[in-house]
């Protein structure tokens, strides 16, 4: 039957749930999300088992009419929040508008993630809700990382590397601080693959890259450039410094020796590289250029040598 408009709905079934609170009850009781209800005094008006399971709070701490900033300084005690992170939750209760916000929490001792939503009330006071997103964080993280890292190797794909150098580029430019960049190219690639397979040739590759990792600086950053070409970004370094940085590599390359699967024999890896240093008015594309040239003229000399362009 069509309801007349402006007729009023109603919310829940009268005969099953005679008040109110009841309705209140069952909905607290079992909703998988933290709620609590707070009142313009601060004080809790009503909240459920998972509210007080999301923080650990023990039993009887979080009872009705309890002050919700004295459970937020028992929350931040126990989940592992610094005096401003407790600071600003409590200057958040005070909100008038709905808003939601993500945070990072300790409960036993592991790093969770929470979304908190506010939802203020008519004449003050809030109702929030708490989610556990932590298994969604972890999936970001992952993603994110699968986005930026080549999966071979685990340093920078080109297009973060790239956007690394750019980056770079523009801070070196903005602060007229020096930047240098190496292009790097495993010698005889193709002949390593074509002599000990391609499963040897992926082992290179890491142990190359792992070499890489173990000499660079806190603030140096690596990239797989394409197969067997790699890239360094070196901030606040001089062509002079730069050129030290390339020989370093270039002679731990050549000493490294890696083994084939069985470790039967010794695969011998050298790398050619080249070196070139940004200027006031260069943009991207330009130290690329510059690199690449300074690489080729390290191979046309018989490669396994630094040269700087």
């Amino acid at each position: 039957m069509k309801k007349k408009s402006g007729e009023h709905r109603r919310l829940f079934d009268k005969d099953k749930f005679p008040e109110r609170t009841d309705v209140l009850n069952i909905v607290l009781d079992h909703v998988p999300q933290g709620m609590v209800v707070v009142g313009a005094d601060y004080l809790v008006m009503a909240f459920n088992r998972p509210f007080e399971n999301a923080f650990q709070f023990t039993p009887g701490v979080v009872e009705v009419g309890v002050d919700f900033r004295d459970l937020l300084k028992i929350w931040a005690d126990t989940t592992g929040q610094d005096q401003q992170m407790l600071d600003y939750a409590i200057y958040q209760l005070d909100e008038p508008t709905p808003f939601e916000f993500e945070f990072p929490q300790l409960i036993n001792g592991e790093p969770c993630w929470c979304l908190l939503t506010h939802s203020p009330l008519p004449g003050k006071g809030f109702v929030r809700t708490f989610t556990d997103i932590t298994k969604r964080k972890v999936l970001e993280a992952s993603l994110m990382k699968l986005s930026r890292e080549d999966t071979l190797t685990g340093l920078y794909n080109r297009r973060t590397i790239l956007e690394a150098l750019e980056e770079e580029i523009k801070r070196g430019q903005r602060y007229n601080r020096p930047l240098s960049f190496l292009m790097i190219d495993i010698d005889h690639f193709k002949k390593i693959n074509d002599q000990w397979g391609h499963p040897a040739g992926d082992q290179v590759l890491k142990s190359f890259a792992a070499e890489c990792l173990s000499a660079k600086r806190e603030n140096d950053k690596i990239g797989r450039f394409g197969g067997e070409e790699f890239v360094m970004v070196l901030p606040e370094t001089a062509k002079a410094d730069a050129e030290l940085a390339a020989e370093r590599i270039r002679k731990c390359t050549a000493e490294m020796g890696i083994k084939t699967k069985h470790g039967t024999a010794t695969i011998p890896v050298t790398v050619s590289i080249g070196v070139t240093t940004a200027t006031g008015c260069d943009d991207i594309e330009a130290v690329i250029a510059r690199a690449d040239v300074a690489l080729y003229e390290a191979k046309s000399k018989g490669r396994n040598c630094v040269v700087c362009n």
